[in-house]
């Protein structure tokens, strides 16, 4: 919680609280850089530490600033700021579009198709420029004072996907995701439409097609249920409405309008086949720019936007003619059949066979009352009638009802709970219920290696007999890389195998002089190296040599007293003092450490070799000294003895 008047990031003075999101905190604030009010995001610390997301959520938001457009609500800034990231975004007086449905119920139809054709204007600009909106719902749709449609989260969503779960946390994004987006599937513009293809119907019946206690549940239905026709619930609706809807909700996106074009035309089509309507107005800002019940909403800042080209008037001349003449050929269909059936009397056409859709638009035109109901059929494949009351060819009054028998697919089964059992009990339960069962090896710290750590879907789902199932199997622990303790202290080494949840496994000592006492010199398994989690790892470390007494070598010449110093373990280090004393040449005339002392081996012995001169301060050397020798009468001559 930021507290009112905190500057973020040298710009933006916090004014008010507006609201909390699944990823943000909303504040209104101002820039006051530009003088004007923004709303600001500011992520929650949770995603702030996730540098995966973090990431993702910069690029989205980049790509979505570069939106420009009066039905979307633009992006102005992003930064970071005390260790978390915020976006500033258009501040929107307004209400939210799911708070009008909540107190109105379902729109007129015109005010409908008018909303919708706005938030497609805006999706499409932005699939245009490549970005896919994945979140659309009418939660991110507010109507402004001027009653336009604003889009917001642009680009957003994308960000926020890596974290979403189907969890009771996000029941209204999974009232409103595509198939493909429920199985986890690439997503593209096609998918927007269907969101949008979902807002349409709610606008125009008052409630989502699919609905459902968990958010589990309702993704099922996306993915194999199919929607009741609006008309279903909303009798006044034309069966073109019907059409649009449920193409806009075709579970292969390739059977949805090809783009947001082709879905403005139908509605815009559509559109003009309706008796004239005001539409919905937008309610009036209250001062703080929020009403009762709305939560956060944004304000619209002044600012260029891309506008929409107006169509000539002409256009609007041919549609309207097309319109009266279309209105004039529907009347004439209708009136053809009430006469050939007698005065208020019709005939049931057959619907068996069709979709419910079909079906219930057939009726509609032959002027009876369609009333669809489901029941379970082995035979029949799922969403076709197969049977209806009355029966084709039968005369019934204008109006009466046809009851239709729609086909539920399979009958289902609760999937029964498995977890705990070994992979085999759990495949062999789930074929004897009537599944087809296929295992999936995923790592758990918490299960053992073969016991069952759950299906998907998950256990209670109702499927129907031959649905396949993935039964979840441990592997156990994920396998995690053997960090380098070579050259660390033995504790060191014990703490980075306890973060990497390994274990330290044997310890063995070796004698080194040059290594610090319990220094890793190596290890085993080797840096870099896999293991599960728990998995030990043996390391070698330093230990200091033993003392030993240092020999006596004074008195000995050079070369004897460097091998002496050799065979006891001791380095010799000989540097040279001047003497005027023949017989001290080349002679060890003092040792550091002294005879007897104690030392580690391999330790340096200075020793003190005599030479020739009258210097007064020693020189060290590394020459051992010679025997001078007799080469003749003509060569040199040893040196003539004293006295």
């Amino acid at each position: 919680m930021i507290d009112a008047e905190t500057i973020i990031d040298g710009r933006y003075r916090v004014l008010s609280r507006l609201g909390s999101g699944g990823m943000a905190e909303v504040y209104l604030a101002e820039d006051q850089l530009l003088g004007r009010q923004v709303a600001l995001k500011v992520l929650h610390q949770h995603f702030a530490e996730d540098q995966e997301f973090v990431e993702r959520f910069r690029r989205e938001a980049s790509s979505a600033a570069g939106l420009s457009h009066q039905n979307i609500v633009g992006i102005f800034d992003r930064g970071e700021w005390n260790g978390t990231y915020y976006i500033a975004m258009e501040y929107v007086a307004g209400r939210s579009l799911k708070a009008i449905v909540r107190e109105q119920g379902a729109l007129d139809p015109a005010a409908a198709i008018d909303i919708v054709v706005q938030i497609l204007r805006g999706a499409r600009f932005a699939h245009r420029r490549g970005v896919v909106h994945r979140d659309l719902k009418p939660h991110n749709v507010i109507l402004d004072e001027e009653s336009r449609a604003r889009v917001t989260d642009f680009g957003i969503a994308r960000a926020g996907a890596s974290d979403m779960t189907l969890t009771g946390s996000i029941m209204g994004t999974a009232q409103y995701l595509s198939p493909e987006q429920a199985q986890g599937q690439a997503v593209s513009a096609a998918s927007d439409l269907y969101s949008v293809g979902v807002i349409l119907y709610e606008l125009l019946t008052g409630v989502v097609p699919f609905d459902g206690e968990t958010a589990v549940a309702i993704a099922f239905k996306q993915v194999s249920a199919e929607p009741l026709a609006p008309s279903a619930l909303n009798p006044a609706l034309p069966a073109t409405l019907d059409a649009i809807v449920l193409r806009a909700l075709a579970k292969d996106p390739a059977h949805r309008y090809a783009d947001a074009d082709e879905f403005i035309a139908a509605l815009q089509q559509a559109r003009l086949a309706l008796p004239l309507s005001a539409g919905v107005p937008a309610a009036p800002a209250s001062q703080d720019g929020l009403h009762p019940g709305t939560g956060p909403l944004l304000m619209p800042a002044a600012g260029p936007f891309v506008e929409e080209p107006a169509s000539p008037p002409g256009d609007h001349r041919r549609l309207w003619l097309w319109s009266a003449v279309a209105a004039l050929v529907v009347a004439a269909v209708v009136l053809a059949v009430v006469l050939s059936s007698g005065s208020g009397r019709v005939r049931v056409p057959d619907v068996v066979g069709l979709t419910e859709a079909a079906a219930v638009g057939r009726l509609k035109i032959a002027g009876v009352t369609p009333i669809p109901t489901s029941r379970a059929s082995a035979t029949v494949a799922d969403g076709l009638v197969f049977e209806q009351t009355p029966t084709y060819g039968h005369v019934v009054n204008h109006g009466a009802r046809v009851i239709l028998i729609v086909s539920s697919g399979p009958p289902t089964t609760p999937l029964a709970k498995v977890e705990g059992l070994t992979s085999e009990e759990a495949v062999s339960m789930l074929r004897a219920a009537g599944f087809k069962p296929t295992t999936k090896a995923k790592a758990s710290t918490s299960v053992a290696e073969g016991i069952v750590i759950g299906t998907e879907p998950i256990a209670g789902t109702r499927l129907a007999v031959g649905t396949p199932v993935t039964v979840l199997v441990s592997s156990g622990p994920s396998p995690v890389r053997v960090p380098d303790t070579v050259g660390q202290s033995r504790a060191a080494a014990e703490a980075a195998l306890d973060t990497a949840e390994l274990a330290l496994g044997a310890v063995t000592q070796q004698v080194s002089a040059t290594q610090t006492p319990e220094t890793v010199l190596s290890q085993s398994p080797a840096a870099g190296s896999m293991l599960r989690v728990g998995g030990k790892v043996n390391i070698v470390v330093a230990k200091a040599p033993k003392d030993v007494a240092v020999p006596a070598v004074v008195g000995q010449n050079q070369t004897e007293a460097a091998a002496a110093l050799g065979r006891a373990g001791f380095t010799p280090k000989s540097v040279t003092a001047p003497t005027l004393e023949a017989s001290q040449v080349g002679v060890v005339l003092k040792q550091s450490p002294a005879a007897g002392a104690q030392a580690p081996k391999g330790a340096a012995v200075t020793i003190t070799v005599g030479v020739l001169g009258g210097a007064t301060t020693p020189t060290p050397t590394t020459t051992t000294p010679t025997t001078p020798t007799t080469t003749g009468a003509t060569g040199p001559t040893a040196p003539a003895p004293a006295g």
